[in-house]
């Protein structure tokens, strides 16, 4: 069931006149929000709901008993072999047989690996990654030991399981156990799923239906400008889209009690890569570099050391989206990026680049650059294989600007009316929402229908796809 079906919306507004009756405690509320839960995902696949319920066991016995005959090292070695033996049954068993297979038939050795076709299980990328930071906080006692329901809750948070923020457990589990649990922002939360509507089903799913997947499925097919459009279009599209989902499940959250993380703060304005990744999938970034980037040691071991650390651990995020070439490359090009930006600011301080006079076209010049490489690296994560990326990025080197321009003019000045308009865009979505918060009630359901009514009039037939929702 999707969130954007009026099935959700209908099963979802009496299930809140449910859960929001004078209960004594918050226990019973848990308990429906479990209920809910494990029957979304139930309605993907049973089987989704029974391996999630086992992987709720394993990880309750390793953080609440395990500790009494194992040290933390040997907690964390089992975590990641359980979480590793998921992944690759699940996620790389595919990519690993056919490189296993390959390497053989380069040795001269035929070897037929089991061939597996197994469903990724829904959300299992993000409750692992909660079981990550649940364990690994009750060992360094920043956290109290969950009961089993409570933990249960925090691993299947139905708004968050499916893609995500990834909620860290010393942010979320107070919350849970919080017995005066109430409805939180109920203005904001409106105002976010609005945005949420027009994000998904306008701005994302036009530009999708359009300009994006038809060029991504065929680049040959397709002219050098449209493969231009096609890439640039996709930055916006994923961002619209991903920002767009983080927003309808923040609201949902708040309507449930409880306050999500803060996952987008306009990547976009973004002036380098380490900037880019502290405003774009925020829940991620932080994860990587709180639970691989600094246990690899961080900057603790010199400065060469730490761009190894860097580079390996973009590649592992890249490594996470999917098991496949392009998302390696993806995770390394960013990776480099960084590596390449540390040396730059290692070679020209901070001091020598900026002067007052040159400070906000420095900054718009370094802005342009990176939304250009990281459109560049999307090249790779959106592909479906590594020969169509290089091939789009064939047909795209061999435009001619004149010919683009005569083909093309008023597709590129979209494009760059919205990057110019970007930043006002940001401050005019800050501004509808303090206003937001000022209206009377009565205006929220005609603000709603007339922005629903333009968003589904112009938008595709169908229903948004969330794209994070694969991963």
């Amino acid at each position: 069931m999707s969130f954007l079906s009026f099935e959700f919306v209908a099963v979802f507004t009496a299930f809140l006149c449910v859960y929001w009756l004078p209960f004594k405690s918050s226990a019973l509320r848990n308990a429906l929000l479990i209920a809910a839960s494990y029957a979304l995902i139930a309605l993907f696949h049973l089987q989704f709901a029974l391996l999630l319920l086992g992987y709720s066991l394993f990880i309750y016995v390793l953080a609440q008993h395990a500790d009494r005959w194992l040290h933390a090292k040997q907690i964390y070695l089992l975590l990641a072999t359980g979480i590793i033996s998921l992944f690759v049954l699940f996620k790389y068993y595919a990519f690993f047989q056919e490189s296993i297979q390959a390497a053989f038939a380069a040795a001269g050795l035929q070897v037929e690996l089991p061939v597996l076709s197994l469903l990724l299980p829904v959300g299992l990328s993000y409750y692992s990654f909660h079981s990550v930071s649940y364990v690994v906080s009750v060992q360094r006692k920043e956290l109290a030991k969950a009961s089993f329901s409570e933990l249960m809750l925090y691993l299947s948070f139905f708004p968050s399981i499916i893609a995500g923020p990834i909620n860290r457990a010393s942010h979320f589990m107070p919350q849970i156990q919080d017995p005066q649990r109430i409805l939180l922002e109920p203005k904001r939360a409106l105002f976010l799923i609005t945005l949420a509507m027009l994000k998904l089903f306008l701005f994302s799913a036009w530009l999708a239906e359009n300009w994006v997947d038809p060029v991504f499925s065929d680049p040959s097919g397709h002219s050098a400008g449209q493969n231009l459009l096609a890439v640039y279009g996709y930055a916006w599209t994923i961002y619209f889209n991903f920002s767009g989902y983080t927003d309808l499940v923040t609201g949902i959250a708040l309507f449930l009690g409880f306050r999500l993380p803060v996952n987008f703060n306009a990547p976009y304005l973004a002036a380098d890569l380490k900037e880019f990744w502290a405003r774009w999938h925020i829940s991620l970034s932080t994860f990587i570099r709180d639970y691989i980037y600094i246990p690899f040691g961080g900057g603790r071991k010199g400065w060469a050391r730490m761009q190894l650390n860097v580079l390996l651990a973009m590649v592992i995020s890249g490594l996470w989206h999917g098991a496949a070439v392009t998302f390696v490359i993806w995770g390394a090009l960013h990776g480099l990026g960084v590596v390449v930006l540390n040396v730059w600011q290692r070679i020209v301080p901070d001091s020598q680049q900026h002067t007052p006079q040159f400070a906000w076209l420095y900054r718009q010049i370094m802005r342009l650059l990176c939304f250009n490489f990281v459109c560049l690296a999307w090249v790779f994560f959106r592909s479906d294989s590594l020969a169509h990326a290089l091939l789009m990025l064939q047909q795209i080197g061999s435009l001619e600007l004149a010919t683009v321009l005569a083909q093309h003019v008023y597709e590129l000045l979209a494009l760059a009316l919205l990057y110019l308009s970007y930043p006002w865009l940001v401050q005019l979505t800050a501004r509808l929402y303090r206003y937001s918060e000022q209206a009377r009630w009565w205006y929220y359901p005609i603000v709603l229908a007339l922005v629903l009514s333009v968003a589904f009039s112009l938008s595709p037939p169908g229903m948004p796809n969330f794209i994070y929702a694969s991963f």
